[in-house]
């Protein structure tokens, strides 16, 4: 009996080792599991060595890996906005940024947040028919104040595209716009093609896309008045229309307020000029009133507005010189203004 029960054991073995070995069902494994592995491992191995040199105040190498990350992460994105998700990425990594763009389309502007008072990093990154891809932009060390895109078809980068960015840098009298843009070349990089400095945007100030255009709000010295930074200024608005040779300036206006009403009736009282300065008052013989305060002698002093006074109050109090004060007052005119009185007062209010 128990020889029996042995072999019989033995057999039953024998035909399940045999069956075993028989099977021949596939074993189904991802394709590329291993190679994905390997690439998410990567990943994250420059995303700890890009937060290490943040740490570590080694900027422009940080900067440089980020691109690269975040390049990698946006690649694999289903979302279309990729500004958006650039934001939020680089805002897990405790990286400062400033970010613009639409579409499979960022521009990113880097910087330590440790290091208020330190540089940027500026990059693009894009989508092409071979996949994301990402380059460093000219604008090194500037604000990232806007930009524009043409030219890309289905999210995608064509020999025809072009790229717009307007940067802010500093300047004497507060910030200066500066224009750069660039079009798409063969190899997929970009050409920088065109350069506008503060000299043709305006002076210093501010500006945005608009379309197919730029519009600038800029200002620059007053000629005979002394202007402080938080002092009004004379606005001047630029407008550049985009087109095949880039951008061409197609309008440029004085924006009205009160401080640009007067100082260009002073300005036409020093050149002589009464036909023009009769034209910024309410009443012509305000002109002849000026001349015998003698407004229109220059060696007298230059003029400042008084302290906390606004570009666009309708009564203003403006200094000349050591000891003139005089109380203005404006009132509108079709789409401006004009100089309705004044009278000398005191400098109580210096």
């Amino acid at each position: 009996m128990k020889q029996g029960a042995l072999r019989s054991a033995v057999i039953a073995i024998a035909l399940l080792v045999a069956l075993s070995g028989c099977d021949r069902k596939p074993r189904l494994v991802p394709a590329g599991a291993d190679s994905l592995a390997v690439a998410q491992d990567s990943l994250s191995i420059l995303t700890r060595t890009a937060q290490q040199q943040w740490e570590s105040g080694q900027a422009e190498q940080a900067a440089s890996i980020t691109a690269r990350v975040l390049r990698d992460r946006l690649a694999s994105e289903t979302s279309a906005d990729w500004a958006d998700r650039a934001r939020l990425l680089l805002d897990s990594l405790g990286v400062g940024a400033e970010v613009q763009g639409r579409e499979r389309a960022a521009i990113v502007n880097l910087f330590s947040r440790s290091e208020t008072e330190g540089g940027s990093w500026p990059y693009f990154v894009w989508n092409e028919q071979e996949g994301a891809r990402v380059q460093a932009l000219e604008g090194r060390g500037m604000r990232l104040i806007d930009a524009a895109l043409r030219g890309f078809v289905s999210s995608e980068a064509r020999d025809s595209s072009q790229l717009a960015v307007l940067w802010g840098r500093r300047g004497p009298a507060g910030q200066q716009p500066l224009l750069l843009t660039w079009r798409h070349a063969r190899g997929g990089r970009w050409d920088l093609a065109q350069t506008l400095g503060p000299d043709s945007l305006g002076g210093t100030g501010s500006g945005q896309f608009d379309d197919l255009e730029l519009v600038t709000k800029t200002f620059k010295a007053t000629p005979w008045f002394d202007e402080c930074a938080t002092c009004p200024h004379v606005f001047h608005e630029r407008r550049f229309r985009w087109g095949p040779q880039g951008y061409m300036r197609v309008d440029d206006r004085t924006v009205p307020s009160p401080y640009a009403t007067f100082t260009t009736f002073v300005a036409a009282l020093v050149e002589g000029d009464r036909e023009t300065a009769e034209r910024w008052v309410a009443d012509p013989s305000l002109v002849e009133f000026a001349r015998r305060y003698e407004w229109h002698d220059s060696s007298l002093g230059r003029w400042r507005p008084a302290p906390g006074t606004e570009a666009s109050a309708p009564e203003m109090i403006f200094f000349r010189g050591r000891s003139d004060a005089f109380r203005v007052t404006f009132q509108p005119r079709g789409a401006g203004w004009v100089l309705l009185g004044f009278e000398a007062t005191t400098r109580s209010v210096e």
